[in-house]
C-alpha cells in the first residue's frame, strides 16, 4: 500500500476505518490467486515470500500456510495491523524503493498497484534494483500497476460525471459516510478521500486523505525491468487499465 497525506491534524490513520470500509475478502483472495499462479508455474519450490507495499495484509492473509510470510510497508500503522493479523509473519517498516533486509526470498510481489504510489520513476528503478538484490537465484518478482489507459478512462468518467453534476462518489458504511473523487494532473492520479465518521453524540467528524499514484508508459516500465529481470509474462487486466508483470531475476 502507498503512503498517503493526512489532510487535517484531526484525521485518524486510514487503517482505523479499514475494517468498516471493506465489503468482503474477495479482493484479497483474488490477488492471492494471481500471485500463486505464476509461483506454482515457475517457482514451485518457493518457501519464502515477501510482499512490498503490503498495506493491511489482505493478500498475505490469503496465502497458504506452507510459505514463510514477510511484509513491508512505509506506513507503520499498516505494519502494526499486519503483526496482529498475521502473527506468524515477519513485518518491516520501510519504503519499497530503498529497503535493506538481512534476508533473501524466493518470491517478492506487490499487489493493488502499490508501486504506483512511489514519488517518481527514479524510485521505480530503485525498487526494481532493491527487489533484485533480495531475490534468490532465479527468484520471481510479481507486481501489478496502472497503465496510462487508467488515466484516459478516469478522465473520460470524470467528464461524464461533471456533466451530470456528480463530483464525488458517496457511500454509506457502518462508520459513517465515505466520499471520494479522482483528480488527474499530468501523469498523477490523486484519490481525494473524505470520511465523515459518525460519533456517539450524533455529530460527524471529518477525516481527509489524499492518495497519489504516478502512472508511466508500459514501454518505460519494461525497459527499466529488463536491467534486472527477464520478463516472463505481461498480462493486461481490467480492460487494459492494469498490467501484471511476472519477472525472473537474471
Amino acid at each position: 500500500m502507498g503512503s498517503y497525506e493526512h489532510r487535517s491534524k484531526t484525521s485518524k490513520p486510514f487503517i482505523y476505518f479499514w475494517e468498516s470500509l471493506k465489503t468482503s475478502n474477495k479482493r484479497g483472495r483474488e490477488r492471492a490467486r494471481y500471485v500463486l499462479k505464476p509461483v506454482n508455474e515457475y517457482c514451485r519450490r518457493a518457501k519464502k515470500i515477501l510482499e512490498i507495499g503490503c498495506g493491511p495484509g489482505e493478500v498475505l492473509a490469503n496465502l497458504p500456510k506452507k510459505y514463510a510470510i514477510y511484509g513491508l510497508d512505509i506506513e507503520r500503522d499498516y505494519i502494526d495491523f499486519c503483526r496482529k493479523r498475521i502473527p506468524q509473519g515477519k513485518f518491516f517498516v520501510s519504503s519499497m524503493h530503498n529497503f535493506k533486509l538481512d534476508e533473501k526470498f524466493d518470491v517478492i510481489f506487490s499487489a493493488d498497484d502499490a508501486v504506483n504510489f512511489l514519488k517518481d520513476f527514479a524510485q521505480w528503478k530503485s525498487t526494481f534494483k532493491a527487489v533484485e538484490e533480495h531475490l534468490n537465484s532465479h527468484g520471481l518478482f510479481i507486481f501489478d500497476v496502472f497503465t496510462p489507459k487508467m488515466l484516459r478512462d478516469t478522465l473520460r468518467a470524470l467528464k461524464h460525471h461533471f456533466f451530470l453534476g456528480q463530483t464525488f462518489s458517496v457511500r454509506e458504511y457502518p462508520v459513517g459516510w465515505y466520499f471520494d473523487r479522482a483528480i488527474i494532473k499530468g501523469n498523477t492520479l490523486t484519490w481525494d478521500c473524505r470520511i465523515f465518521e459518525k460519533l456517539q453524540n450524533g455529530l460527524y467528524q471529518l477525516n481527509e486523505y489524499k492518495f497519489k499514484e504516478r502512472i508511466y508508459p508500459v514501454a518505460r516500465m519494461k525497459s527499466a525491468l529488463s536491467e534486472h529481470f527477464d520478463i516472463l509474462e505481461e498480462n493486461l487486466r481490467e480492460e487494459g487499465r492494469v498490467i501484471l508483470f511476472v519477472c525472473r531475476k537474471k
